[in-house]
């Protein structure tokens, strides 16, 4: 007995080709579902997708990531082809197209609520690093109080520099931390101008700093008319914090997955 893997909602009047467009199963085409004033593209799935064996099967790397990866290449290449559309996160699963059907039209209005707050507008995605190695070495460089800290360290006699390093380390320490939220927030409120929402996920701190540490990672939901300043606005803040030993990694236009407000919970 097969089950209905839905990808995403569209427009019900949308006119949407899904020729030779392979599901999440290879030999499962998607197929456009009507429902209601909305359309599902969806694909048929096997028993693996079923719910007793999917929460098992999800906790296998080896199963889960060529599915997940394939799930978001079915979005992004309707994502080409429709838009706007109302992403779904991978594993939403019905019995049935009928039962698939039924649900969206019962929930009808806050879909189609949710599908046009989406309408005009895409996802872009940031991604910030630091070369440690490259920061450290520009801080003290960039910092009068750290330059007279080490230029009196220099001065000083070995057996009387412990209590002098140990100010230095603290000193640059508190410094690190202030430069690096200021870069922070100079980055993300730089994009967020341009934006009409944005996300921004907590980072673990690692106990020990990897060489390249990831400092950002958010998402903007963009109006497409205004894309082109939100990168040119990345391209300068990259120039900007480069000599800090800053990389800033901008891509889009994605599905706007993180904007899409928990359609799955929706439908559940």
């Amino acid at each position: 007995m097969s089950l209905t893997y839905l990808y995403c909602l569209l427009p019900g009047d949308a006119q949407v080709d899904v020729e030779g467009l392979a599901g999440i199963e290879e030999d499962k085409p998607v197929e456009i579902i009507p429902a209601g004033a909305l359309q599902a593209a969806a694909s048929e799935v096997g028993q693996d997708f079923s719910e007793e064996n999917l929460n098992t099967r999800i906790t296998d790397l080896d199963w889960l990531s060529p599915r997940a990866v394939r799930h978001h290449e079915v979005v992004d290449q309707l994502f080409e082809r429709c838009r706007p559309l109302l992403p779904l996160s991978f594993g939403t699963i019905f019995r049935s197209k009928e039962s698939l059907s039924q649900r969206i039209e019962s929930q009808e209005r806050d879909l189609l609520a949710r599908l046009e707050k989406l309408r005009g507008r895409e996802e872009w995605d940031l991604k910030m690093s630091r070369d440690q190695a490259v920061f450290s070495a520009e801080l003290r460089r960039h910092s009068p109080a750290l330059r007279g800290m080490e230029k009196e360290l220099a001065s000083k006699p070995p057996g009387t520099r412990f209590l002098l390093v140990r100010k230095l380390q603290n000193a640059e320490a508190r410094e690190a931390q202030r430069v690096s939220a200021s870069v922070r927030k100079d980055v993300h409120d730089a994009l967020s101008a341009h934006a009409v929402e944005t996300h921004r996920d907590q980072l673990a701190t690692p106990p020990q700093p990897p060489p390249v540490r990831l400092e950002l990672r958010s998402a903007y939901l963009v109006d497409e008319a205004t894309a082109g300043s939100l990168q040119e606005t990345a391209r300068r803040l990259a120039a900007k914090y480069a000599g800090l030993g800053y990389e800033l990694e901008l891509t889009g236009p994605w599905p706007p997955f993180t904007f899409a407000g928990g359609v799955r919970e929706v439908l559940a």
